[in-house]
């Protein structure tokens, strides 16, 4: 089922002021945003889970069986086709987070930090695990274009479009997204390959993209595209 924006808005006037583009495969690369091994989980014995237990009960359920997989699908295909993959990860680089925004930066930074890049926890998961060839950009910031080498990699590597997934969609995900069409990528959210802490947060950042940023899509059809470009140019 292809993802429509009317269904969640139908006043806004996307025929006018949406961004449409066709994704070619030669110029395209998939970005996985933060999809760490403690961006990924939620302890249950957090405040987050305690406060909220719908909130750890939908999370597990999304990512188990609509994100990861979905990613997966995505990986597989672009390895096949032997198209670009990049990775982001999000954390602090020292222990005392002092290089982190007042915003990222804990009161209190704990001794054995989750979001420290020397943890097991920083670490890509190991089912999404990426190769030696493909790029992995490590950021202090939740939008991965502000102040690391993301853009300039990217323009060396000939990438024009991006299928962006990963984890906050509200967050690290469309504060990427929306850099990325503002320094003129083509900027497509995958919307069953991402994942945030409630379903209106969800749906409220794919509106804001869909309206003017870019796309949003889903995995199939996302795949569906880029197999129809690939065979359309060997052809």
């Amino acid at each position: 089922m292809t993802w429509n924006p009317r269904s969640l808005d139908n006043e806004w006037p996307y025929d006018v002021l949406a961004t449409d583009f066709r994704l070619d495969p030669a110029t395209t690369a998939l970005l996985i945003v933060d999809m760490q091994v403690g961006q990924m989980t939620i302890a249950a014995d957090s405040p987050l889970a305690t406060g909220y237990p719908h909130i750890l009960r939908d999370w597990i359920s999304r990512m188990d069986e609509t994100v990861l997989p979905n990613t997966l699908l995505l990986i597989d295909f672009f390895r096949a086709q032997n198209l670009k993959i990049v990775y982001t990860r999000n954390g602090n680089v020292t222990t005392t987070h002092d290089e982190m925004t007042a915003r990222l930066k804990p009161v209190a930074p704990p001794v054995d930090s989750s979001s420290y890049h020397a943890s097991p926890a920083y670490q890509i998961d190991a089912r999404l695990a990426p190769r030696p060839r493909d790029l992995v950009v490590d950021k202090l910031t939740s939008g991965a274009f502000t102040a690391s080498f993301l853009d300039h990699a990217l323009r060396n590597m000939g990438v024009r479009s991006l299928v962006i997934t990963g984890v906050l969609t509200d967050a690290c995900v469309f504060g990427t997204a929306r850099a990325a069409a503002e320094l003129g990528y083509n900027s497509l959210i995958c919307e069953d390959a991402c994942a945030t802490l409630t379903q209106r947060a969800h749906d409220e950042a794919l509106l804001m993209h869909a309206r003017i940023f870019g796309r949003v899509e889903r995995t199939e059809d996302v795949v569906a595209e880029l197999g129809d470009s690939a065979d359309g140019s060997s052809s």
